[in-house]
């Protein structure tokens, strides 16, 4: 019986010193090469996507603040007899505190910059993106003439409408009245490579 019960323990012992080698053993070098593989490439893959969603967002965000921009334009058009003239940044700021108005070129996601035509019938706007693109807004009420022009910069479509433009020009540098040279009909477009602007106009 003695025997038997010494020889229980012996075993137990024995299973006991088996299983803290085991686990004392932890990886091999190789089991943590793979396993540092496979992140690496998780990460190649999952970096450039995290960025890419990122610009589009920061992109989509300055659209959405350009479009609100433009309603609150219409708006102030409408209460001022049906004419952009004589319109500031100050005009705007007083009814729409939420953006930073300007005629600046120092654009960017909450500060709009804005420049109205002189003869009264068109407005540009210009938003800088949090990528560093420059997004542009030309409202065009009436068909434009010669005097039509933005800081005068000549109007680039010969009808009346709202177009859009983009451009990945410096962020020192975007300004309401490149918005002259916009003439696409939406932001995709606009966005597009071969569409893009240079935006070069001084602001006032």
């Amino acid at each position: 019986m003695l025997k038997a019960m010494m020889a229980r323990a012996r075993e137990v012992h024995a299973a006991e010193l088996e299983g803290d080698e085991a686990a004392e053993s932890g990886f091999t070098l190789i089991e943590l090469m793979v396993v540092l593989l496979i992140l690496a490439i998780l990460m190649a893959i999952a970096i450039p996507t995290f960025l890419g969603v990122t610009g589009g967002a920061n992109d989509r965000a300055a659209q959405s603040n350009l479009t609100n921009a433009f309603t609150e334009a219409s708006a102030i058009y409408q209460s001022n007899g049906q004419s952009f003239s004589s319109l500031t940044p100050g005009n705007f700021q007083a009814s729409a505190p939420e953006f930073t108005w300007g005629s600046t070129g120092s654009a960017s996601q909450s500060n709009v910059d804005v420049e109205a035509s002189a003869d009264g019938i068109a407005v540009g706007l210009a938003v800088r993106s949090q990528t560093g693109h420059c997004w542009y807004l030309l409202s065009i009420q009436e068909t434009p003439t010669a005097q039509t022009t933005l800081n005068a910069v000549a109007v680039t479509p010969t009808t009346a409408g709202t177009f859009y433009a983009e451009s990945s020009n410096s962020p020192t540098s975007c300004y309401a009245s490149d918005a002259a040279k916009a003439k696409y009909n939406s932001y995709s477009v606009a966005g597009q490579a071969a569409n893009q602007i240079a935006g070069s106009s001084s602001g006032v």
